[in-house]
């Protein structure tokens, strides 16, 4: 089984079954107690339910937690056999919810698992975020979907030449903010151990650590090809490529075995450029780096964060309609992850956190460099609902957007490099010391 729902009659059932005929519909196995199994004294069959489902799906309207302080409350004991049987719990957050400031210690993790905010105006977008986040998904026929075909999350394939190379451009253009923040964060240090998280291409860590301070770097990917390659382009045996799962339960485990394998102590120097934004659990990978971090450790993290994002002038509404087209592309992972990543840090214990910088912008921008943001930026947007549309030829959205770029594309283009059009597109670049 996929999916296990748990809810509150009171105030949860109508959304709770709204979501089971919703993922029912994307042929997604779903548990909904609809039997009152949740009557009398706890039904043992909701524990065997719970057990059999990869996720947990937990709907939380206003004050649906504040009942849990009694510890025969129903819900309270559906979440704490989900967080003893490790499963894959997701909140889903009904306007006006709010997690209670104290909660019982068994179940005080939970403010920490990435969630989802749900409103009727955006149900439909909210459900792909959702289905984005199930761990494990398989249709009934027992072929692996592909949004999950693997049990990391990755919103790309290894045999995508176009979004290859958006990243190499995008690595390209950003390196000129990054490089500076890096070469302060590793001043004064001496042979340092970096850690590279979620590298898309080789090259880019190459390029990254080409500084005298650097003594050894451990790159992370998900992808063997990555490694493979990386491995044996490179230069000097300071680094080493490891394809890994960053969302195994034994993460911590294998980063310890990395350290061990390059003969290092402990970690000196992170680097997750994009990389928060596609994992499901991010705090609790975060928390996994932690562990290995040395004393006065310094972090890098680049992300992005739509909320960042502004073209004028746009009379057409062209850079407007394209950009409210993000939040359906289930392939594009979590694009308002800049505004979490302070509150996620802060829970790291860091000395500093400093916001280098929030969006990048056209103004006095060079031609060259114009043309990487506009392409970095959005030439994943046909490709990506390209690919939706031959999945589901029957998704209205994918076609909408699809025809879309086919009208419109070159006109947003010439737009984009008007002299009177400024762009800012939402990366963000964090800086922490520990």
């Amino acid at each position: 089984m996929d999916v296990f729902i748990s809810y509150r009659r009171d105030g949860g059932y109508a959304l709770a079954r709204l979501i089971y005929e919703w993922l029912h519909r994307e042929n997604i196995t779903v548990f909904l107690d609809l039997e009152e199994l949740s009557s009398g004294p706890f039904n043992e069959k909701l524990y065997s339910a719970i057990e059999d489902a990869e996720n947990f799906v937990l709907i939380l309207p206003s004050h649906a937690l504040d009942r849990c302080v009694s510890e025969q409350d129903w819900l309270r004991l559906e979440i704490e056999h989900a967080i003893r049987n490790k499963k894959n719990i997701i909140p889903i957050m009904v306007d006006g919810f709010e997690f209670p400031k104290e909660l019982p210690v068994s179940m005080q993790v939970l403010p920490f698992f990435n969630g989802v905010a749900i409103s009727r105006e955006y149900f439909d977008a909210s459900m792909v975020k959702l289905i984005s986040m199930l761990k494990g998904i398989k249709t009934k026929d027992g072929e692996v979907d592909l949004l999950t075909r693997h049990d990391d999350v990755r919103y790309y394939l290894d045999e995508d030449e176009k979004e290859k190379h958006r990243l190499h451009v995008e690595d390209l253009l950003l390196d000129k903010y990054e490089a500076p923040v890096i070469r302060k964060l590793l001043e004064g240090k001496k042979d340092a151990v970096c850690l590279d998280v979620n590298v898309l291409n080789p090259e880019s860590a190459f390029q990254r650590f080409e500084n005298p301070e650097v003594g050894k770097v451990i790159a992370l990917t998900y992808s063997g090809e990555v490694a493979e390659r990386g491995n044996a382009e490179r230069k000097d045996d300071n680094v080493k490529f490891f394809a890994t799962q960053f969302e195994a339960d034994d993460f911590e485990d294998k980063l310890d075995e990395y350290i061990d394998e390059v003969g290092a102590d402990g970690i000196d120097f992170v680097c997750l450029s994009m990389a928060i934004m596609d994992f499901k659990k991010p705090f609790r990978i975060l928390q996994a780096i932690r562990s290995c971090l040395n004393d006065d450790a310094v972090m890098i993290i680049r992300d992005v964060d739509d909320g960042a994002v502004f073209a004028y002038p746009d009379n057409d509404g062209y850079f407007r309609k394209i950009q409210s087209y993000y939040i359906h592309n289930k392939y594009s992972g979590f694009r308002y992850t800049g505004r979490q990543i302070y509150s996620y840090v802060r829970k790291m214990d860091p000395k500093t956190i400093c916001l280098e910088r929030y969006g990048i912008n056209t103004a006095d921008m060079s031609r060259r460099d114009k043309k990487m943001l506009f392409e970095s930026w959005f030439s994943f947007i046909p490709n990506d609902f390209g690919r939706m549309l031959r999945e589901n030829p029957d998704s209205k959205i994918a076609r909408e957007v699809v025809d879309f770029c086919r009208d419109h594309y070159d006109e947003l283009n010439e737009q984009f490099f008007s002299q009177d059009t400024i762009f800012s597109a939402g990366y963000v670049i964090y800086s922490v010391r520990f």
